[in-house]
């Protein structure tokens, strides 16, 4: 550093490098600044991130329970026609492969459970009252008796 010989050009020399020293805060000012406010803008686009996802899993979740709610649908029309045809829930969940508890909580979901018809509880109905095919006899009133009403029929 040079020697300063009067108080007038130590005065300059200082206000030079007091300027630049402003100068510099200031565009490190302006700088924190204008990070300031990309910060403030990508906190506003994570919440809107946070939302828009909340939306789409909501989305995503009422469309897997239109979707599983379709195919408990299906399930249940199909069981519906096998214990039109005569088969018991037993008999479907064997065929299936399945547990009966799981055939009942398909056509339950579906909103279309079995109900036990009244013969079942040993009071007389139409079914067993009617005359019976000749093949047929005893044992079909007691299978008819045991069969659930299918889905959508009458008891």
């Amino acid at each position: 550093m040079a020697n300063i010989n009067s108080k007038t050009e130590a005065r300059k020399k200082v206000r030079e490098a007091q300027a630049k020293a402003n100068e510099a805060r200031q565009e490190r000012e302006r700088h924190n600044v204008d990070d300031a406010a990309s910060f403030l803008v990508e906190l506003g686009r994570l919440a809107a991130v946070d939302e828009w996802e909340q939306g789409r899993v909501a989305e995503i979740r009422a469309e897997g329970e239109r979707r599983r709610h379709e195919h408990r649908q299906e399930g249940a029309a199909a069981v519906s026609r096998m214990l039109d045809r005569g088969e018991t829930l037993t008999a479907i969940a064997e065929l299936a492969g399945i547990k009966v508890s799981e055939v009942r909580a398909v056509l339950k979901s579906a909103g279309a459970q079995p109900v036990a018809p009244p013969d079942a509880l040993g009071a007389a109905s139409p079914a067993t009252d009617a005359p019976q095919n000749a093949g047929q006899g005893a044992a079909s009133a007691a299978g008819d008796a045991a069969r659930p009403v299918g889905v959508g029929g009458s008891a």
